[in-house]
C-alpha cells in the first residue's frame, strides 16, 4: 500500500526485464489522488520485506516470556466467554425441564400428540442450537492455543525460513502474516499483521514499539 494516499500498488513489467510496483493512484482516471509516489523496482521491495522478517522475529530468549503472555490470553479469552457459557448451561437445563412438563401434559392429557411432536421438535432445535455453540466455545479455545503455539514457533524461525523459501513459500509467508506494508519514498515504512500475529508482536515482552518506530523501521 502507498504510504502517501493509501492506494494499493499494483506491478509493471518494463520490456520483459524489469518489475516495479508503482501507486494505482498515479494512472487511475476516474479517481486520480495526484500521488507522486515514485516507482520502485520489486527486486528492492522485495529484499526490504525480507529485512522486515528480519526485524520481526522472535528471539529464542523472549519466546519463554511470550509462551507466558499467550497462556494470559488463553484464560483471559476463557474468561470472556464464561458468562455466555453460563446462559448456554441455563438455556440447556430450562429446555430440558421443559421436556419433562410436555411429556407430564400429554399424559395428562392436556395436549394432543400432534402438538407433542411440535413441541418436542421445536426444544430439541434449541437444545442442538444450545450444544452447537457450545462445542464452537470449547472448539474455539482449542483451537486459538493451537494456532498461537504455532505462529509462536514461526515467529522464532520466520526470517530464516523466509529467506530460504521460493516464490511461492514466501507469497504464503507474507499472505498469511502480513496484513498490510506501506511503502513511501520507496521504502517500506510501516507493516500490519494478521491475527494472530498482531498479538505476538505487540504483547509487552516483545516491546515492538521500541524496534520498529512508527516512522519507518530501525535496526533492533
Amino acid at each position: 500500500m502507498c504510504g502517501v494516499c493509501g492506494r494499493r500498488l499494483s506491478i509493471q513489467y518494463s520490456k520483459g526485464t524489469y518489475t516495479y510496483f508503482y501507486c494505482l493512484g498515479q494512472k487511475d482516471r476516474r479517481n486520480p489522488t495526484g500521488c507522486q509516489e515514485r516507482y520502485v523496482a520489486a527486486d528492492q521491495l522485495e529484499a526490504e520485506v525480507e529485512g522486515l522478517y528480519g526485524r520481526i522475529e522472535v528471539p529464542d530468549d523472549w519466546a519463554e516470556g511470550l509462551q507466558e503472555a499467550i497462556a494470559a490470553e488463553v484464560t483471559t479469552h476463557h474468561e470472556d466467554t464464561t458468562s455466555e457459557r453460563e446462559l448456554l448451561a441455563y438455556r440447556r437445563e430450562h429446555a430440558e425441564a421443559e421436556r419433562y412438563k410436555l411429556m407430564d401434559a400429554y399424559y395428562a392429557n392436556a395436549i394432543d400428540v400432534q402438538m407433542l411432536r411440535r413441541e418436542q421438535e421445536r426444544i430439541g432445535a434449541e437444545v442442538r442450537s444450545i450444544e452447537s455453540r457450545q462445542g464452537v466455545l470449547d472448539a474455539s479455545l482449542d483451537d486459538w492455543q493451537e494456532v498461537m503455539d504455532l505462529a509462536l514457533r514461526f515467529s522464532t524461525r520466520c526470517a530464516t525460513a523466509y529467506r530460504r523459501g521460493g516464490d511461492r513459500t514466501r507469497k504464503l509467508f507474507t499472505t498469511a502474516v502480513l496484513d498490510e506494508v506501506h511503502v513511501r519514498d520507496g521504502h517500506v515504512v510501516e507493516a500490519a499483521y494478521k491475527e494472530p500475529f498482531d498479538l505476538l508482536f505487540s504483547v509487552p515482552k516483545f516491546e515492538y514499539g521500541d524496534v520498529v518506530g512508527r516512522g519507518g523501521f530501525e535496526p533492533p
